[in-house]
């Protein structure tokens, strides 16, 4: 037997299959990971075997042979491999990089592997225990070996016991433990333990769908294809996904249900397991390195047919896949910021036609990218216009903030806001603040001189935070003392600009001194389980307010929030981004969507915009009108999805080697697409928006072409350039609508 073998080096020029002798005391599989001898020195490397045949196409007399398997179970199932294979080509990358994204990292050189434990196990009967015990005792009755006795009898109550367990209970038991397996009194064997087992959740009742529920569910299950599950906040898309999952699990198929946010996991889990059961997996980067291995061999070996998780968890192990489930489709970190730069509905879509599986993309506010497929057929649009229990869609008030400021308000609450929340709270009802921006505030600048406080690694602006008294980069996470003085100038006119959560959270609690206050962003969920142990604060009513980033902006089910407050909608809409009104159009009805769940609710949004398109379709919740005059704005400015951005970003230490590959780029790409250069819609290259994260210096080439019959001709030239392009001392990568313009 012959197996073809991928080797795990990330290289174009090994970028191929290599064949190896199976030895006949060797079995596995398509799947399998191995060591085999690999190039003149034959050094050992790991490699992936993804196919087997009786006959060998390699000509040579040496063929070398397999050395050993790393497991005793695939680690790819003939899906992923497929997938991998499809992945190398659309995202020109390399198998072993895509084959690398089917499984945790920490695998790769034995980094992690399974918990072995040893276990004691009585498996005496009635008279032979009692015959033990008198073994340890002398003629007159008295213990020869007491703490013999009392491990006995402890097993005796327990039947089974790990031996960290009856150290806990008996101190120092090690050696008398030893000593009653020599005897044959106690049998010890060794145990795989899975890390973080999660209780098992109390089971629930089935819910009753209410029509427009059961019309979608019925809908996707009618026919396996691709949807488009445009339903309002509160419709209920939870429940559907329920009913769909438990219908795969009955033919016998699994399932994968992707959450953009780690923090909405929790709540999706526990519903999950209360009405399905344990067959559940949870895949996510907050886990340990054991916990993701674990999670990830459960579904390999087929003990979990349901994965919960994040974006990652696209190549799940998962065998016969019956649908794949985005939640919160339009949300921005479905894309991958490494390399291979891969969007989650790309590679589900890929994988959905690999398996044979239905495609649920599901939104309150669906991206304008899946809304126009919806439109063009290419999706079937399910519509669940209405919310649950017949409640409505909460009111919406904007506050002009201009307004405030003539009026001699410089807090960060307007008058409405302030007397809403007070109202709230005088009825014992919840509210949620929103600011997508963590810290104190934005930036520090002095006064005097106007000098700012960059990251001498990154070139952008620092953010000043209050609890721990200094400043932040939020690209390389580098701190530094907040100055006394100015360093240009001299002075003491150093001053915070901007707001955070940090600051929201500081005025909350000087204005409203007896509510009890949370704050939910990336500095406060950094700790393991920290998202749960926040969200089950404010849950079960142990907090009143609740601050925080786009973490706590969608997913969400709070029954006695009353009242959403959008401290600054302005800090989406006017970044370098042409999806900035997209954004925040998303982000002020998803905000919105917490409010009167189970209650009728209130949104106050405050803006020095308030006449924006974006905030005045949100205020009328109309997700129709925002996308045809976001449609009309994008195809008279030849924005995608009329046209495609491609970003070229080339990054080094050595800021010449860096700026020279960029300008040899530019120059070839001249030269080699001289006959189509003139009708590109945007040629342009220089110094990136952020000159510098890391310690790297960052150039860029951005190009921009219209989206017709031509583009695929364009991109398969464009990957054969990029082939003959290889820098030393500059890495670049090329991404296709960048989620980031900076």
């Amino acid at each position: 037997m012959y197996a073809k073998v991928i080797i795990d080096i990330i290289h174009s020029e090994v970028d191929r299959v290599f064949e190896y002798k199976v030895p006949d005391d060797i079995t596995l599989d398509v799947g399998f990971r191995v060591h085999v001898p690999f190039g003149r020195a034959n050094t050992l490397r790991e490699g992936y075997v993804i196919g087997l045949s009786v006959k060998c196409d390699y000509q040579g007399d040496d063929i070398k042979s397999i050395t050993k398997v790393l497991s005793d179970f695939a680690a790819f199932t003939t899906g992923q491999i497929k997938l991998a294979g499809i992945m190398r080509r659309y995202y020109h990358t390399t198998l072993a990089l895509a084959l690398r994204l089917m499984f945790p990292a920490e695998m790769r050189g034995g980094r992690i592997g399974d918990k072995l434990e040893r276990e004691l196990v009585l498996s005496l009967d009635d008279e032979a225990f009692e015959q033990a015990m008198r073994s340890l005792m002398t003629a007159n009755g008295k213990p020869k070996a007491p703490k013999q006795l009392e491990i006995l009898k402890t097993m005796r109550q327990y039947g089974v016991l790990k031996t960290a367990a009856l150290e806990e209970l008996i101190p120092g038991s090690a050696s008398s433990r030893d000593a009653l397996v020599k005897k044959g009194l106690l049998e010890m064997r060794t145990v795989e333990t899975l890390r973080n087992p999660r209780k098992t959740a109390e089971r629930e009742e089935d819910f009753d769908l209410t029509e427009d529920q059961l019309n979608a569910a019925n809908t996707i299950l009618s026919a396996t294809g691709k949807y488009l599950l445009h339903g309002v906040t509160g419709s209920g898309k939870t429940e559907v996904y329920i009913h769909i999952v438990r219908d795969c699990l009955k033919r016998g198929k699994s399932a994968i249900v992707l959450v953009p946010e780690i923090s909405l996991t929790p709540q999706l889990v526990a519903m999950f397991e209360r009405r399905i059961g344990q067959e559940i997996a949870v895949y996510h980067s907050t886990l340990t390195a054991g916990e993701r291995y674990d999670e990830w061999k459960r579904m390999a070996t087929g003990h979990a047919k349901v994965v919960i998780g994040a974006r990652s968890a696209i190549f799940a192990p998962l065998k016969d896949i019956g649908v794949i489930i985005i939640d919160e489709e339009h949300e921005s970190s479905y894309k991958s910021d490494m390399h291979p730069k891969y969007t989650a509905h790309e590679v589900a879509r890929m994988r959905a036609n690999i398996e044979n599986a239905s495609l649920v993309l599901a939104s309150a506010t669906p991206s304008v990218e899946s809304y126009i497929k919806a439109k063009n057929n290419i999706y079937q649009l399910v519509q669940m216009p209405k919310r649950l229990f017949g409640l409505k869609l909460p009111d919406v008030e904007i506050v002009d903030m201009r307004d405030e400021v003539v009026r001699g308000n410089r807090t960060i609450f307007s008058g409405l806001l302030y007397s809403e929340i007070s109202q709230a709270l005088e009825n014992h009802r919840q509210v949620m603040l929103f600011i997508n921006r963590r810290g104190y505030s934005t930036f520090v600048m002095c006064r005097g001189c106007g000098y700012v406080e960059y990251c001498d690694r990154c070139e952008v602006t620092m953010t000043y935070h209050a609890n721990r008294g200094s400043l932040m980069c939020h690209y390389c996470g580098r701190t530094k003392r907040l100055r006394d003085v100015c360093p240009a100038c001299g002075k003491p006119y150093l001053k915070h600009y901007g707001i955070g959560t940090q600051q929201v959270e500081e005025q909350t609690k000087a204005r409203f001194p007896n509510a009890r206050v949370l704050r939910m962003d990336l500095d406060t969920t950094r700790g393991k389980d920290a998202h749960l142990k926040i969200y089950e604060q404010f849950k079960n009513g142990e907090a009143d307010i609740l601050i925080g980033t786009q973490m706590i902006a969608k997913g969400l089910d709070f029954a006695r929030v009353s009242l959403v407050g959008v401290v600054a909608a302005d800090n989406s809409l006017f970044i370098p981004d042409y999806r900035s009104p997209e954004k925040t159009f998303e982000l002020l009805e998803q905000v919105a969507g917490r409010a009167g769940r189970k209650d009728p609710g209130k949104v106050v949004v405050q803006t020095y915009s308030p006449d924006h398109y974006a905030i005045d379709f949100a205020k009328k919740h109309d997700f129709e009108g925002f996308f045809e005059e976001e449609m009309n704005v994008r195809r008279t400015a030849l924005l995608p999805p009329y046209s495609v951005f491609f970003r070229f970003v080339f990054t080094g230490k050595k800021e010449n080697a860096v700026r020279d590959a960029c300008l040899d780029f530019e120059k070839g790409f001249r030269e080699a697409f001289s006959d189509v250069f003139d009708n590109l819609l945007l040629f342009d290259y220089g110094e990136a928006p952020i000159k510098k994260i890391q310690g790297h210096t960052r150039w860029q080439v951005l190009i921009k072409v219209l989206n017709d019959s031509n583009l695929a001709q364009f991109r398969k030239r464009l990957y054969i350039y990029t082939d003959t392009k290889q820098y030393k001392d500059c890495a670049y990568g090329m991404e296709i609508n960048p989620q980031s313009m900076i």
